[in-house]
This record gives C-alpha cells, sequence and structure tokens, in this order.
C-alpha cells in the first residue's frame, strides 16, 4: 500500500514540476501579481476611448500587490529587512491586506495599523492573513492618525520594526514604474493621450506616469481625489466614503510636477459609477474604482476629441459589502483636530497647482 502511494506521489511530482518547467503552473502565488488584462469600458464606438486595467485579478484583488511585493523583496535585498523582524505598516485596507499576505508568505509577523472606520472585509480579510491589527481612530482621511501611531511604535523600539511607509517609499512608484507602466504601453500600443488615477500613496500615478512621460512626453497625466477632501485641488480637508484615497496629506510620493491636471469626485458619484459599470458591464469593483471611471467620464465631456484615456479598476467590490457601496451605513466619529498641510506640501503646491487643469 505504501510503495502505490509512493508511486503516485512521484508521478504526481514529476508530471507537477513538468508542467512548472513548461510555464503552465505558477511556483508560488505571488508569480500571480501582475499582468492584468486591460478592459474597455466605454460602449463601442464611444470617445473617447476609456481603458483600464483590471488590478483586481491579483492575488489579494488590488493594485497593492505589486508594492508589497517590490518593497519587501527590495528590503531583504537591501539588508534592511531580515529575519526575526516585525512588518509595521499604515492601511486603510488594499495595503494591509496585500502586506500581510507576502510578509506572511516570507515567515515575517505583520502589524497593520488602520483606522477604525474602514469596512469589515478588509479587516477580515487582514486577519485571515495573519496580520494583528491595531486601530486609531476616524475614517479614510484620518490615516494620518495611523501613521503618527506606527512612529511612535518605531522610534520606541527601531531594531524591532521595518516599516515600508507606502506613502514615501520610493520602491512604491518604482514597482509601478516596472510593472503596471510597461504592461499599459504594451497592451495599447503606446496610444495613450492620458492617464489618471485617484490618489491614496501617490505610487500609481508616479511610476504610471514618469514611466508614460519618458516615452511620449505629450501624455497628460492627472490625480483624481474626494470632492469632500480636494487637498490637492483647493488644500481642504474634510470626511469622504472613497475608502483607499484622499487621506488628507499630500503624499511624498506623489511627484506634482508630473501633474497636468486634478478632478475631483464627490463620494455618491464614485458610489454611483461603481453600482453601474457593475451593473451594466459585470465588473464589481470598489469605490475608489468608481472615482476613476467618473472622472474618466468628466474629463472626456471636458476633452471630447481625446482618443485614449486610460485609468485603473484598482480593486475588486468583494471587499466593500459592508460600505455605503452596497447600501450600509455606519456611523465614524471623526476626531476634531487641526489639518494643516505641512510646509513642504504647501511650497510644491504653490510651485505647481498654478498650472493644473481643475476639473470638478
Amino acid at each position: 500500500m505504501f510503495s502505490e502511494t509512493a508511486g503516485r506521489n512521484a508521478e504526481v511530482s514529476w508530471l507537477v514540476s513538468s508542467r512548472v518547467s513548461g510555464g503552465k503552473f505558477a511556483r508560488s502565488i505571488l508569480d500571480l501579481i501582475g499582468e492584468t488584462p486591460l478592459v474597455r469600458i466605454t460602449a463601442e464606438g464611444g470617445r473617447p476611448v476609456v481603458v483600464a486595467k483590471a488590478e483586481f485579478a491579483n492575488p489579494t484583488g488590488s493594485h497593492k500587490d505589486r508594492i508589497y511585493a517590490c518593497m519587501i523583496e527590495e528590503a531583504e535585498r537591501r539588508g534592511n529587512l531580515k529575519p526575526g523582524k516585525v512588518i509595521i505598516e499604515g492601511s486603510t485596507g488594499n495595503a494591509g491586506t496585500a502586506c500581510a499576505m507576502i510578509g506572511g508568505l516570507k515567515g515575517y509577523r505583520v502589524i497593520i495599523v488602520m483606522p477604525e472606520g474602514m469596512s469589515d472585509e478588509r479587516k477580515k480579510l487582514i486577519r485571515a492573513m495573519g496580520a494583528e491589527i491595531i486601530f486609531t481612530p476616524g475614517g479614510e482621511s484620518d490615516q494620518d492618525l495611523s501613521l503618527r501611531r506606527i512612529e511612535a511604535m518605531v522610534a520606541e523600539e527601531p531594531d524591532r520594526y521595518w516599516y515600508p511607509c507606502q506613502f514615501d517609499n520610493p520602491d512604491n512608484p518604482l514597482a509601478h514604474y516596472r510593472s503596471t507602466a510597461p504592461e499599459l504601453w504594451e497592451q495599447t500600443r503606446g496610444n495613450i493621450d492620458v492617464f489618471l488615477a485617484a490618489v491614496g500613496s501617490g505610487g500609481t500615478l508616479t511610476g504610471v506616469g514618469r514611466y508614460l512621460k519618458e516615452r511620449r512626453p505629450g501624455i497628460k497625466l492627472y490625480a483624481v481625489e474626494p470632492e469632500e477632501c480636494p487637498t490637492l485641488s483647493s488644500r481642504r480637508w474634510g470626511p469622504h466614503d472613497i475608502q483607499g484615497i484622499g487621506d488628507g496629506f499630500v503624499p511624498a510620493n506623489l511627484a506634482l510636477d508630473l501633474v497636468d491636471g486634478v478632478i475631483t469626485v464627490s463620494s455618491q458619484e464614485a458610489i454611483g459609477k461603481s453600482r453601474r459599470v457593475c451593473r451594466e458591464q459585470g465588473l464589481v469593483v470598489g469605490i475608489s474604482t468608481g472615482c476613476n471611471l467618473a472622472a474618466a467620464a468628466k474629463l472626456a465631456r471636458r476633452h471630447p476629441s481625446l482618443g485614449v484615456i486610460a485609468t485603473m479598476l484598482f480593486d475588486t467590490g468583494h471587499k466593500y459589502y459592508s460600505s455605503p457601496l452596497f447600501g450600509v451605513h455606519k456611523s465614524v466619529e471623526v476626531p476634531e483636530r487641526d489639518h494643516r498641510l505641512d510646509d513642504l506640501s504647501v511650497r510644491q503646491l504653490d510651485k505647481y497647482a498654478p498650472g493644473w487643469e481643475i476639473i470638478t
């Protein structure tokens, strides 16, 4: 009996290894990050044409898998992240899930610090990946409180933690420069007039935008932000329901010198667009994706002569069952405090914002 089982196992082992070597099997779930499809959003014959990268096809269902694979692997290569270190990161959901999955697979303990007002699905997924969660007050636009908590913990025990800090880690935009952008360029054969993306960490717009502009300087880049929290266009803070973007500050990873314009989208516009694209095209996407698509529609109305507008389907809508996207509203206590922009952000906005087109 034992020899028969061993023989079958050997046969299966040979079959798998031979197929893997032939490129038919992924050796690891990490091999499935990237190479996402490009989806046409506009109806046939519609102008401008809107296309979007289906980032929900990544293992944890969002584009954040790309950046954590890159940030963690680069930190290991440099010797900054070693066995025994604890990875601690701030997130409002997608980043935390990606960090938990990739960090856990590599054998690290992972702690995610996040605002308590985020969707239940995000929290459950992060815990399912084996990570711990520390909650801070507020919602999406109170992410700065999570970051302060992390900074205090790291300052107290600097040898214990490795802090990726997606908002200012240059390996974040590098991930998109190396993978997302070349994929998009190849899929469109370079036929892009505008790339737009909602701003969370700033890595997507910066990484993709830099790559595209190096190849065709005439390509325009538009940052997208919540109408209720127009930090870039109006330097104002406010709570909103577009989870994953609009954190109430200008991230260091957002290269303002690359930006040509800013488009604001309200929470209701974003939610409505997510619902509509699900109904009309079968794409179950999150609220930040609805924000991108609503922004693309606004840009198309403002500039109907454009040829191709490219954007991102950031994540799957399956992470939002307990959110306003599915009609669930919960009260989030937002702490009262001063929301002043830092001096560097003010100087950068003073320098670049006057040249931007603002679309509301």
